[in-house]
């Protein structure tokens, strides 16, 4: 009876072992694709609102509401490694009015970079500061200002929109990551998954805007979507399907 009762247990324990052993390959396998969901690590310690978005129920110099909303986190200051990083902001429809780009330091009044844009056709803007604009500093973190200047009499009425970007060095381990990736996919998912937010997404964008590179697009529009830009991901996946 011992035995029989032995027996009977061994066979269930091989039974769950097997069980177990069938199903443990699909999650492993699944787990690769469930980090690349969730492809941006946010830093630590950072946890504040640092985005705005800026609209215009009336729209600037016509009937059309205008919507600017950037491109980056709202809970928390994004950070990159560059000295002189690139901007992404969105513009929900083209406008004939004005539009300037402002970097200030805290503390200062005078701005280190301002520039005039023209906003006459909807989507993604970028703006990548040029050479002859002082080096951020690594530590210190800047505010960044996108507007549309509806009233130049009237500031009240402009659409403003503003975020902040910190400059941080490259760890000894996001650098072997970059020089183990494969392509420019992989070259930006190291950077947003080691918390590097806007130098990912500058990656992605430069990809995706020649529409040549399905799996850019989709990286992008699904890192969107985790920090919340959905009307941005929902805009971006209608054009790529027109």
């Amino acid at each position: 009876m011992f035995k029989h009762k032995l027996t009977v247990a061994i066979g269930a324990a091989s039974l769950s072992l097997s069980l177990l052993g069938a199903f443990l390959p699909v999650f492993i396998n699944e787990a690769p694709a469930h980090a690349q969901l969730n492809g941006y690590k946010p830093p630590g310690g950072r946890g504040r609102m640092q985005r705005t978005e800026g609209s215009g129920a009336r729209g600037c110099t016509n009937s059309i509401p205008v919507t600017l909303n950037l491109v980056t986190p709202s809970d928390h200051t994004a950070l990159t490694t560059q000295a002189r990083p690139t901007f992404l902001w969105h513009i929900s429809n083209a406008t004939t009015a004005p539009m300037v780009f402002t970097l200030t330091a805290p503390g200062q009044n005078k701005p280190i970079h301002q520039e005039f844009l023209k906003a006459n056709k909807a989507g993604i803007m970028k703006l990548e500061l040029p050479a002859k604009v002082p080096e951020l500093k690594v530590g210190q973190e800047y505010r960044w200002t996108v507007a549309l200047v509806c009233n130049d009499k009237r500031p009240s009425q402009n659409i403003n929109a503003r975020a902040w970007i910190e400059r941080v060095a490259t760890s000894s381990q996001l650098k072997q990551q970059l020089a183990a990736a494969r392509n420019d996919n992989e070259r930006a998912l190291a950077y947003t998954q080691s918390g590097i937010w806007y130098d990912g997404m500058s990656i992605l964008n430069n990809l995706q805007s020649s529409n040549s590179n399905p799996k850019a697009n989709e990286l992008f529009t699904s890192l969107l979507k985790q920090v919340g830009l959905n009307k941005i991901a929902t805009a971006g996946s209608q054009r790529s399907s027109n």
